[in-house]
């Protein structure tokens, strides 16, 4: 037993110096945040539930054009007027109904970063997680997002990404498949709550203003009465 802890000892060891520490992945990505993971990043900031959710964190909103009746998928005649102007302006289709994909993320901000990639060591300004601090530490490590714990290992159905920029993903043998999919079951359970029973009775206080996308393009600012009104009750 004692050898057996021994060699995983040694195995993190050499893993987590395989970790560049470059930050990229808090650079990189957006960081969803489930309402079960808030409690913990409340109690390792000191801050109420309210102030979290409107000063740190912003909503996520993805939309892709669906023709059969399912789980958050509404009609786009819901839709405001802004936000068709928004689809058509981009030159997207205004698809009869859309799977609406309403997530909560940590917000992105452009700050003095280090960076030690490509061999290089310098600071510049770039977009990154509103927790990543100097020197690449992270404020909430603790308590982080499970995105962030599983990361490079991450294996969400048809997410697998390859991560030219890490290295402890090229060289490691990690498996996190198992705890990836308990993490999809939740993001799964997440979605049929918000679908049952609205997006704003799951975050009462939620983000005022956020970014929306059709399927992964960027195109506008959406508000959280537009993001109500396009997910009527059902």
């Amino acid at each position: 037993m004692k050898k057996d802890t021994k060699l995983s000892n040694s195995i993190k060891k050499k893993e987590s110096n395989l970790c560049l520490e470059c930050g990229e992945c808090c650079k990189r990505y957006w960081i969803t945040v489930l309402p079960s993971e808030v409690d913990g990043i409340l109690k390792e900031l000191k801050i109420t539930k309210k102030k979290f959710l409107e000063g740190y964190c912003e909503l996520n909103v993805k939309i892709y054009p669906k023709s059969t009746i399912g789980v958050l998928t509404y009609p786009s005649t819901f839709f405001p007027k802004r936000i068709i102007r928004l689809i058509k302006k981009n030159s997207f289709h205004i698809a009869d109904s859309f799977f609406v994909v309403p997530q909560v993320v940590l917000k992105r901000e452009n700050k003095l970063t280090q960076t030690f990639f490509n061999n290089e060591n310098k600071k510049e300004f770039r977009k990154a997680c509103i927790f990543l601090e100097k020197n690449n530490f992270c404020k909430i490590y603790s308590k982080r997002p499970t995105p962030c714990k599983l990361f490079p290992f991450i294996a969400m159905p048809d997410l697998r990404e390859q991560y030219p920029f890490c290295k402890l993903f090229q060289t490691s043998q990690k498996d996190f498949s198992l705890e990836s999919k308990k993490y999809y079951s939740k993001i799964q359970k997440y979605f049929r709550e918000v679908d049952k029973k609205s997006f704003k009775s799951i975050w009462v206080n939620p983000p005022k203003s956020g970014e929306l996308f059709y399927s992964e393009t960027f195109i506008g600012k959406i508000s959280v009465e537009e993001l109500i009104e396009m997910m009527p009750k059902k």
